[in-house]
């Protein structure tokens, strides 16, 4: 009977350490965002060498946490960047938006095992249209006539290849939109994300870096402060945009650079991450 209930004891410490991996000491090993012009201004930062230190943007922690990383780290995160954090309690996501802004977003997501965002603006909508983005005028058919006025309006559209990558962002906001397009490469551990355009100038590369204990990514990220906008023809011209955000203590003037360091799998013997 004792020996039972030492093997039961013993499963049952095994099974909890499985289910509940230390995410940060398992997987990521440190993250750190610095403003590209100055590398000693440090942004966001993610580190557990001495005690679990989290802060920075919203959009920098998430490039190493995943969303159930980030419910289960949260109350240790120090947001430093003047951000309101929402959540989004139907799609269980977070988000944030300017302190400021009283906006309320909607989401659409596709897929059940791994959702795909397809939307997000102010408008709550129930589907996303039908796009052919095989044209070079695709953006006509989602830029909002009827909403190019309102200062208060903002639309995302994400659409994906036939490989579930993200390959085209539309954004609008008032009367001016975006284009986002992005660039993958095969490498022998798989297809990766190379460089993202917006409006057909650079504004992200990402370079990788493994060996035998850790993998690195690395995110350079320019600053681009052009938007299109349509003349009385509908062709569209690149003019500075009046969305962009005043300085704040987490601007950069150039552009921002992301460092993530990823422990290799066989850092845990349990193989099992928390994502």
């Amino acid at each position: 009977m004792k020996i039972k209930l030492l093997i039961f004891c013993m499963a049952s410490l095994l099974f909890s350490a499985q289910k509940e991996p230390d995410y940060l000491n398992c997987y990521l090993k440190s993250l750190k965002t610095v403003c590209k012009e100055n590398s000693r201004t440090t942004v966001s930062e993610i580190s557990s060498e001495d005690g679990i230190s989290i802060y920075g943007r919203l959009e920098d922690l998430k490039k190493g946490l995943s969303e159930r990383a980030f419910e289960k780290y949260k109350d240790r995160i120090r947001f430093s960047c003047h951000e309101n954090i929402r959540y989004d309690s139907i799609h269980k996501i977070y988000y944030a938006q300017n302190n400021d802004d009283h906006r309320k977003l909607y989401f659409i997501y596709a897929g059940k095992e791994n959702p795909k965002i397809l939307y997000k603006g102010t408008e709550d909508l129930k589907k996303v249209k039908n796009t052919n983005l095989h044209t070079s005028q695709k953006y006509l058919q989602l830029y909002s006539k009827e909403h190019e006025n309102n200062q208060d309006y903002e639309a995302f559209y994400y659409f994906y290849n036939q490989q579930n990558w993200l390959e085209y962002i539309f954004h609008q906001h008032g009367n001016e939109f975006n284009e986002y397009t992005f660039i993958y490469q095969d490498s022998f551990y798989g297809t990766e994300l190379s460089e993202a355009y917006k409006n057909g100038i650079l504004s992200e590369e990402y370079t990788y870096d493994r060996d035998e204990n850790i993998s690195e990514t690395t995110v350079t990220e320019y600053h681009i402060d052009e938007s299109y906008r349509l003349d009385k023809k509908n062709r569209p011209f690149l003019k500075r945009s009046s969305y962009i955000s005043a300085s704040t203590p987490c601007s950069c003037r150039e552009g921002y650079i992301t460092k993530i360091i990823y422990w290799n799998d066989d850092r845990c013997s349990s193989k099992i991450i928390l994502e």
